[in-house]
């Protein structure tokens, strides 16, 4: 009776995997308020939290969408994300490749550069 029982414990087992990665994908979907730009590689969100969005690099708001696309400053684009990694096509730009430096259901981290900069952003 308990060989019975393995296939459904192993669907059940990846039907779970299968909706926790859909919640990861999740998380980067919606309108994310940009707050500042900084130096260096930033992973850990705890001292940003409390930033308010008064960065001289101004203000702008970056958005993903189901469907694969994103806006960002008003053009539009598509995206594709692999684990940590976000490549963002502009239409007349060569593809921008991110990392995700942290992800949360409220904050964003995206880092890249040979000499890098960390983007921060708060759900909007």
């Amino acid at each position: 009776m308990a060989t019975q029982n393995k296939p459904v414990k192993l669907i059940l087992i990846s039907f779970s995997i299968l909706l926790l990665s859909s919640c990861g994908s999740s998380k980067l979907l919606g309108s994310w308020e940009f707050i500042d730009l900084y130096d260096g590689v930033v992973t850990e969100i705890d001292s940003l939290k409390s930033k308010e969005n008064n960065s001289r690099y101004g203000t702008g708001t970056l958005t993903f969408d189901k469907g694969n696309s994103f806006t960002s400053m008003e053009e539009k684009g598509s995206y594709q994300r692999k684990n940590k990694i976000l490549k963002m096509k502009y239409p007349a730009v060569d593809t921008v490749v991110m990392n995700i430096s942290y992800l949360s259901k409220n904050y964003l981290l995206l880092s890249a550069g040979k000499d890098p900069k960390t983007w921060f952003y708060r759900k909007k």
